[in-house]
């Protein structure tokens, strides 16, 4: 029975990749020129918004490939075939936060696109842990309390050591291909934010009234119920790697539907105070080096 069911998924799949990309062996692809590589919850829903926005800019309908650091072993032609509908456009990116921690995708990314230009956003490491954390609580990924989450789950420390990932990427491209933004400022001034991204790109600057609006908000489902099947039909569609059929879901907007009708009105909260001390206490080297590195005083971080 699950193997009738992941059959016919494969084959809505192969039709949606059809649909999508109108893919052809004979035909050339337009290689994307940039990644967006992370960090997780500091404005890559909001910059996939308004880059794909651009006339200039391509980018697939999912947001988030993950090819480098989750699908490598589907191979290479799998990964080129969601920038096909992209060509004659000045610039085509993937933006996958799941890059910068990976211990792998820098130099699988090298081995493939070597002067490909890489954006990287930050965010204050205790802020950065406590929306990740707020979003698994969301999506009933946990129901356990922060500090046991963040001793037990190592993707919440590890994604935040930022210099140690970031090192790793500069041993196979040039600094100069390689923007690093932080959250903060696009919180203060988001159109100088989108400056620097059009600037590193080399596209014409456009700022429409949408940069101004809220993306991928913490939001708390009235019924988690509810929540679980939104979340756990995309969930699973990563999974089985069916990103063409995912797209073409979202497409649709089903989702988004969904989830505003089943959002409460209820605030996010504050992260415990001894919470924040253990994060910035072990951050502090790393963020230092960062400090070094980029010459940008973090003390607001914090």
């Amino acid at each position: 029975m699950g193997c009738s069911i992941y059959s016919n998924f494969e084959k809505m799949e192969k039709e949606t990749s059809r649909f999508n990309c109108k893919f052809s062996i004979s035909q050339s692809f337009m290689n994307p020129t940039f990644l967006c590589i992370g960090t997780y919850r500091a404005g890559t829903t909001w910059l996939y918004s308004l880059l794909k926005e651009h006339p200039d800019i391509f980018l697939p309908d999912e947001k988030e490939l993950m090819f480098f650091s989750h699908h490598y072993e589907k191979g290479i032609g799998w990964y080129k075939k969601f920038f096909e509908s992209g060509r004659g456009c000045k610039c085509a990116g993937d933006i996958s936060p799941t890059y910068l921690s990976s211990p792998e995708a820098a130099e699988r990314i090298s081995r493939h696109f070597p002067d490909i230009k890489l954006i990287l956003s930050l965010r204050n490491p205790p802020d950065q842990v406590y929306s990740l954390y707020k979003l698994w609580l969301s999506r009933s990924y946990t129901d356990k309390d922060i500090r046991a989450v963040i001793e037990e789950e190592d993707e919440f420390l590890n994604n935040i050591l930022y210099w140690k990932h970031l090192s790793r990427y500069l041993e196979f491209f040039d600094r100069k291909n390689i923007l690093i933004l932080f959250f903060e400022d696009l919180n203060k001034d988001p159109k100088a934010y989108l400056g620097q991204v059009y600037r590193f790109l080399g596209v014409e600057e456009r700022y429409p009234e949408s940069i101004y609006e809220r993306r991928n908000q913490y939001r708390a489902p009235r019924n988690m119920a509810l929540e679980n099947i939104v979340t756990g039909t995309g969930d699973m569609l990563r999974r089985m790697r069916l990103l063409g059929l995912k797209s073409l879901l979202n497409r649709m907007g089903i989702s988004e539907v969904i989830k505003k009708f089943n959002t409460a009105n209820r605030q996010k909260g504050e992260m415990p105070e001894d919470v924040r001390e253990r994060i910035n206490d072990y951050v502090k080297q790393d963020k230092s080096d960062l400090e070094k590195f980029t010459g940008r005083d973090l003390s607001f971080w914090k």
